[in-house]
């Protein structure tokens, strides 16, 4: 990686900063606003600072995607905490992920093997997927590269159950990608979710989430 592309990466950064810096004070203001304890004057600032910097679009956007985080008994002041969630939606708000995203991430990665330190991941997403070893993907902004779960000291037995766990996903492949009945998917889904559990229990340090449920939220919160 040259210096115009760790220079590139730095800017998007600054600007992936501000975005979510933003993104965070509103939905805190958002929360005290329903309480009465913000003047309409400070709403509407930033309301449309939040416009400016993200386009006139974002709030309907981010409102549309709150609704449901909602309803599913989620709170304002506990999303605005969330840094994964609010990565998710900066990245629905603009459409697409920033690119920048992905080039600070790797960028962030080659600065600490020149320094001679050990990569290790923030949070990790448990998604089953074709053509992979462990259905594990480091989760710097939605979905990043698989990881090695015996790098990261993840139990044989563990590994083994996760890689047994995806190959069921891909015999799909088989089957027009049709399930037998509704009753193994959903068995299949939940047993997925019972290793993304018992992955966090092994990697207490980590953030881990599960693709195929619901509920985005790390496990060790819900």
């Amino acid at each position: 990686m040259d210096e115009d592309m760790l220079r590139q990466a730095a800017e998007e950064g600054k600007h992936r900063a501000e975005a979510l810096d933003a993104l965070r004070a509103w939905l805190l203001l958002e929360d005290s606003y329903e309480r009465g304890g913000v003047p309409d004057e400070v709403m509407h600032f930033i309301q449309d600072h939040i416009s400016g910097l993200l386009g006139p679009r974002a709030q309907a956007v981010a409102g549309e995607h709150l609704r449901g985080q909602l309803e599913a008994g989620r709170t304002l002041s506990d999303l605005a905490r969330d840094r994964s969630f609010l990565i998710d939606l900066l990245a629905l708000v603009e459409g697409k992920r920033r690119p920048g995203f992905e080039l600070q991430w790797r960028a962030d990665r080659l600065v600490l093997q020149q320094e001679g330190q050990a990569y290790r991941p923030q949070a990790l997403l448990v998604m089953a997927e074709y053509s992979v070893e462990d259905p594990v993907w480091d989760r710097p902004v939605g979905t990043g590269e698989p990881v090695s779960l015996a790098e990261l000291g993840v139990s044989d037995a563990l590994v083994q159950r996760l890689r047994a766990w995806n190959e069921q996903f891909e015999q799909l492949a088989l089957t027009d990608f049709e399930w037998e009945s509704p009753e193994v998917e959903a068995a299949w889904v939940r047993q997925g979710l019972d290793l993304a559990y018992e992955l966090q229990r092994e990697l207490p340090d980590l953030d881990v989430r599960y693709f195929h449920a619901d509920d985005d939220r790390p496990l060790h919160s819900v």
